[in-house]
C-alpha cells in the first residue's frame, strides 16, 4: 500500500512539475496577469479595454513571433521596429502623396521588408557580422531611410491637398466586431507555429539554435536557415507597419518607438531562451499579451507611464530566470 502511495505522490508531482514548466509557463504569466489587473481594476475586464487591449496586442504579438523565429536560432534581431516605421511611411507615402492603390501601396512595404531581411541574413551569414550589431545598424539606418522620406513629418490624409484617405484602412477595421489586426496577429502566430513544429525547416531552426556546429555537420544548412528566419522577420516587421499606418491614419518615422525591446521582453515572458533551440511561438504571442496587459494596467490605475519600464524589467527578470532554470527541448 505504501509503495502506492508512493507511486502516487510521485505522479503529483510529475503533474504539477509539468504544469510549470516551459511549455506551460507562458499561460501562468497570463492567469496570473489577469487574475491581479481584473482584482485591481475591474474596467480591465470591460469590453472597450479589452478590444483595446486586442489592438494593442496584435502589434507586438507579430514582432514577438519575428524575433522568436530569430532568436530560435541563437540570433537577436533589434532591427523590427525600425522596418516597421519605415514600411509604414512607405505605405503611407505611396497611398497618400502619390495615390497608389491598396494593394501597391501594401505589396511595395511588404517586399521592402523582405529585402531588408535578406540584407540582414546575408550580413550575418557571408559577411560573418554579429546580428546584435547588424541590426542595431539597420535600426538606425531604416530610421533614417524613414525620416528621409518622410522629411520629418508624420504622412497623413491632410498632407495633401485635397485631403486623400488611406484606402487600406480595412486593416484597423472589424470582422463580426472582431478586430482585424488581433485576427492577423493570430493567424500569424499559429501558421508559424506550425511551421517551426511540423516542417523540415522548422526542425532546423532549432537543431541550429541547440548546436549549430552538430547541426552543420548533420547537413543542415545553417546560412540559408538563418537567411530565412530574417526574411520572415523583415516581411513580419513591415506587415505591422503597414497595419499601425492604418490604425493611427498615419505613416510616421519616429513611431513604435520601445517596440523591439517589448517583442524581446515578450519572447523572454513566453519562455523562448537567448540561447536558441528553446521555446514556443504561440508562448512568444502569449508574452505579448502579457507586455501589453502590464502596461494597459498601469494606464487604468493612474500611474505614471514611467512606472511601465519598471514593472515589465522585474517581470522580465523574473522570467529570464525562470527559463535560465529549465533544460528540457521544446519543440
Amino acid at each position: 500500500m505504501s509503495n502506492v502511495n508512493t507511486m502516487k505522490i510521485k505522479f503529483d508531482k510529475e503533474i504539477i512539475r509539468k504544469m510549470f514548466s516551459g511549455n506551460y509557463r507562458p499561460y501562468w504569466f497570463l492567469l496570473v496577469v489577469v487574475g491581479i489587473s481584473t482584482a485591481i481594476e475591474p474596467a480591465f475586464i470591460s469590453m472597450q479595454n479589452i478590444r483595446a487591449l486586442a489592438v494593442a496586442s496584435s502589434l507586438i504579438m507579430i514582432l514577438a513571433v519575428a524575433e522568436a523565429l530569430v532568436v530560435l536560432t541563437g540570433m537577436i534581431d533589434l532591427g523590427l521596429e525600425a522596418v516597421l516605421a519605415s514600411a509604414g511611411v512607405i505605405a503611407a507615402v505611396l497611398n497618400i502623396v502619390y495615390g497608389m492603390p491598396a494593394w501597391i501601396s501594401v505589396s511595395v512595404p511588404l517586399v521592402y521588408g523582405i529585402i531588408i531581411g535578406l540584407i540582414n541574413g546575408l550580413l550575418v551569414t557571408k559577411a560573418g557580422i554579429p546580428s546584435f550589431v547588424t541590426t542595431l545598424g539597420m535600426y538606425w539606418g531604416l530610421r533614417g531611410v524613414a525620416l528621409v522620406i518622410s522629411k520629418g513629418v508624420p504622412i497623413q490624409p491632410a498632407s495633401v491637398t485635397p485631403s486623400r484617405p488611406i484606402t487600406f484602412s480595412g486593416f484597423a477595421g472589424n470582422i463580426f466586431n472582431f478586430p482585424v489586426m488581433m485576427l492577423i496577429a493570430i493567424v500569424v502566430t499559429v501558421i508559424f507555429q506550425i511551421f517551426v513544429s511540423n516542417s523540415k525547416k522548422g526542425i532546423d531552426i532549432y537543431a541550429i539554435g541547440g548546436n549549430e556546429t552538430a547541426a552543420r555537420n548533420c547537413g543542415i544548412k545553417t546560412d540559408s536557415t538563418k537567411i530565412l528566419v530574417f526574411i520572415i522577420s523583415g516581411f513580419l516587421s513591415a506587415l505591422a507597419g503597414v497595419m499601425m499606418t492604418a490604425w493611427i491614419r498615419q505613416g510616421y518615422a519616429w513611431t513604435a518607438q520601445g517596440y523591439s525591446l517589448n517583442a524581446v521582453a515578450a519572447i523572454v515572458l513566453g519562455g523562448v531562451a537567448f540561447t536558441g533551440g528553446y521555446g514556443t511561438i504561440i508562448g512568444a504571442a502569449i508574452g505579448a499579451v502579457v507586455v501589453v496587459i502590464i502596461s494597459n494596467m498601469i494606464t487604468l490605475t493612474g500611474i505614471s507611464p514611467m512606472y511601465n519600464y519598471i514593472a515589465i524589467a522585474t517581470v522580465l527578470i523574473v522570467a529570464g530566470l525562470q527559463v535560465h532554470k529549465s533544460k528540457t527541448f521544446v519543440k
